[in-house]
C-alpha cells in the first residue's frame, strides 16, 4: 500500500517541469505520505526522531539537489523536500534521511560550516559533515557518502568518531594531492533537479540569515520537547547538556591554569636553533603551552545520581572549551578505566560494583608516568582518605567537589571549586547504581 502511493506520487512529481505546477492536491497527498512515515517513527524505536520531526515545518522545493534540506528560521526550522528525489527512496531510507537532517541540527553544523570556510573548500566541508553523521545511521540511500566508501574513493584512512574538522582536513589534503580531479561545478540554475548531487546537498544553507542565539534557542525548545526515551546515546548527551548548564566557567579556569605550565617544546620557523643559529634550515623551538588535561572522576558508591549527571554536563563543557588532549581516569578505591576524551561521543557509561573512595591511585599513576606537566581536574564528593600514599607531582590540581562535604585530605593542595547538589547527602549508594543502570546507560558512554 505504501509503495503504491509512493510510486504514484513519484510519477506525478517526475513530470513536473516548473515549481508553479505543484498542485494543492499533490502537496496534500505528498505530505500525508510523509506524515505516515513520521507517525510510524514516533510509535517505535525512533520515537525521538519522530517527535522531533513533528515540530519541523515542511515545504517543497524542486531546485534542491538532495532529497531534503533544512534551514533555521526565526520561529524554528523549515525542511524542504524535493519529491522527485525523496520518493525514489524506500520507507527505511526516508527515515534515515530524516535522522540525517536532525543530526545536522543537533550538532549545530550550520554554525560549524561557517567556521571551516576559510580553511577548506565547500566540497570537502560538505563531505566531512555528512560522513560525521552518516556513520550513526542505518539504511542511508546508496548515494549517501559513508566513511568506508569515501576512504576507498580518496585512498585515505578516515576513522570513526572523529571531528568534522579532522575529516575536512584529511579530505582537503586528498583533493590537493589530485589537482586534476574533476570537481563539481556550481551553477545558479533554478531548474527542476531530478538527479542527486552530493556536492550541492547543503547549498541551501547559504540562504541562512538568522542569529546563532536564535537558532540555538529554537533547537533547545524542540529537542527538550521531544521524546528522548529511545534517543541515541550521542544525541541524548546533547539533550542532557541542553537541560542543564555547566556551573563552572571552564574557559576562564583553564585559561588561568594553562599559562603556568609548559609541556615540552614545539618547532617554529620564527626562531632559529639556539645551538646552530647559522643553520637557517633548522627550525627553532618554542615552549608548548597546551598541556594535557587529566580528568579524574570519583565513581565510588557514595557519589549520587545527581553528582554523576552534573559531572557529565561539566565534561561536555570541558570538551567544548578545550582543543588540547584530554584523558579521563575513573577511580573508586582503585583505577577502573582510562580513556581519551576527544568529543562528547567518547564519554563512557560508568562501571558498576563500585567501592569506597581513594584518591591515591590517581596520584600514584601520575607519578609513575611522570605526568607532572599536566593539569589534573578531580571530580569527587570529597569523602576519601586523610592522607595520600605518595608525593604529588602535578603542578596544577583542581578539585571539583560535589555537594556540601569538605575535602577529606589534611592540608589540601591545589584549587578547590564546588558544584551544588540537590540530592540529600547519603542517598547515593543504591541510588547511584540504579541511576547508572537506568539513566547513564542511555546517554553516557
Amino acid at each position: 500500500m505504501f509503495n503504491d502511493k509512493r510510486e504514484y506520487l513519484f510519477k506525478i512529481a517526475f513530470d513536473i517541469e516548473f515549481q508553479e505546477e505543484i498542485t494543492g492536491e499533490f502537496k496534500r497527498d505528498f505530505f500525508k505520505l510523509v506524515s505516515d512515515v513520521i507517525i510510524n517513527m514516533e510509535d517505535g524505536e525512533d520515537s525521538f526522531f519522530g517527535s522531533f520531526m513533528l515540530k519541523i515545518e515542511r515545504d517543497i522545493r524542486l531546485d534542491i539537489s538532495w532529497p531534503l534540506s533544512t534551514i533555521p528560521k526565526a520561529n524554528g526550522f523549515l525542511m524542504y523536500f524535493n519529491p522527485i528525489l525523496f520518493l525514489q527512496n524506500t520507507k527505511k531510507e526516508m527515515v534515515a534521511l530524516f535522522k540525517h537532517e536532525i543530526y545536522h541540527m543537533m550538532y549545530s553544523h550550520y554554525k560549524r560550516v561557517n567556521q571551516l570556510k576559510n580553511s577548506y573548500n565547500n566540497e570537502a566541508i560538505s563531505l566531512a559533515i555528512d560522513i560525521s553523521v552518516n556513520q550513526f545511521i542505518k539504511n542511508m540511500p546508496t548515494e549517501a557518502k559513508g566513511i568506508d566508501g569515501l576512504s576507498r574513493e580518496l585512498n585515505i584512512e578516515l576513522k570513526a568518531n572523529r571531528t568534522i574538522e579532522e575529516y575536512a582536513r584529511l579530505i582537503q589534503k586528498a583533493f590537493n594531492s589530485r589537482p586534476n580531479r574533476k570537481i563539481g561545478q556550481d551553477d545558479d540554475s533554478t531548474d527542476i533537479v531530478k538527479k542527486i548531487d552530493n556536492n550541492k546537498a547543503h547549498k541551501l544553507w547559504e540562504e541562512i540569515d538568522i542569529e546563532e542565539k536564535t537558532i540555538e534557542g529554537n533547537l533547545k525548545k524542540i529537542a527538550l520537547g521531544s521524546d528522548d526515551t529511545n534517543a541515541p546515546e550521542d544525541l541524548l548527551k546533547i539533550v542532557m547538556s541542553l537541560k542543564g548548564r555547566e556551573e563552572l566557567s571552564w574557559q576562564e579556569l583553564l585559561k588561568r591554569m594553562i599559562p603556568s605550565i609548559r609541556t615540552g617544546h614545539k618547532k617554529t620557523i620564527t626562531r632559529r636553533d639556539r645551538r646552530q643559529p647559522e643553520r637557517v634550515d633548522l627550525r627553532g623551538k618554542l615552549p608548548n603551552a597546551i598541556p594535557e588535561i587529566i580528568v579524574a572522576i570519583d565513581i565510588s558508591a557514595s557519589m549520587t545520581d545527581d553528582d554523576i549527571k552534573k559531572i557529565m554536563i561539566e565534561l561536555l563543557a570541558i570538551t567544548k572549551n578545550n582543543n588540547g588532549k584530554i584523558t579521563v581516569i575513573e577511580c573508586d578505591s582503585e583505577i577502573k578505566r582510562i580513556y581519551p576524551l576527544r568529543s562528547p561521543k567518547d564519554i563512557k557509561k560508568r562501571v558498576t560494583n563500585n567501592g569506597s573512595t581513594a584518591f591515591s591511585p590517581v596520584f600514584e599513576f601520575l607519578k609513575e608516568k611522570n605526568l607532572r606537566d599536566n593539569i589534573l581536574i578531580y571530580f569527587t564528593d570529597g569523602v576519601g582518605e586523610d592522607e595520600l600514599t605518595c608525593r604529588v607531582v602535578s603542578r596544577e590540581v583542581l578539585w571539583v567537589l560535589m555537594g556540601d562535604n569538605k575535602l577529606s585530605l589534611k592540608g589540601p593542595f591545589g584549587k578547590i571549586r564546588r558544584i551544588k547538589s540537590s540530592s540529600p547527602v547519603g542517598e547515593g549508594k543504591s541510588a547511584a547504581l540504579n541511576m547508572i543502570r537506568e539513566v547513564i546507560h542511555d546517554w553516557a558512554r
